[in-house]
């Protein structure tokens, strides 16, 4: 299966962000009630997967794309894109606003 590195790089970031924020959960949990000692294992647990599957996608290869696909004709680049080849025009931004 081939997966771009933006899309590798998006997932690290959401697994950073999912730790974090199960860190922040197992900071918050009072100690004096009787749920405390299984949520604080099995946001643990959680936070190894986690950290697992991001060692996991540290360890892929990257294969240049650029060696692997051949180079097209120039015949073939000045083609006319068809309807299907058309992309759809992008919706305008909305502006941020500033307090």
């Amino acid at each position: 299966m081939k997966v771009t590195v933006a899309h590798l790089y998006k997932k690290l970031e959401e697994v950073d962000r999912d730790v974090v924020e199960l860190k922040k959960l197992t900071d918050r949990l009072a100690s004096d009630r009787e749920y405390s000692p299984i949520l604080k294992e099995t946001f643990l647990s959680e936070m190894s997967k986690l950290e697992d599957q991001k060692s996991e996608i540290l360890k892929l290869k990257v294969s240049n794309a650029d060696s692997v696909v051949k180079r097209t004709s120039v015949t073939e680049e000045k083609t006319v894109p068809t309807a299907t080849q058309v992309s759809e025009p992008k919706k305008p931004e909305k502006p941020v606003r500033k307090y």
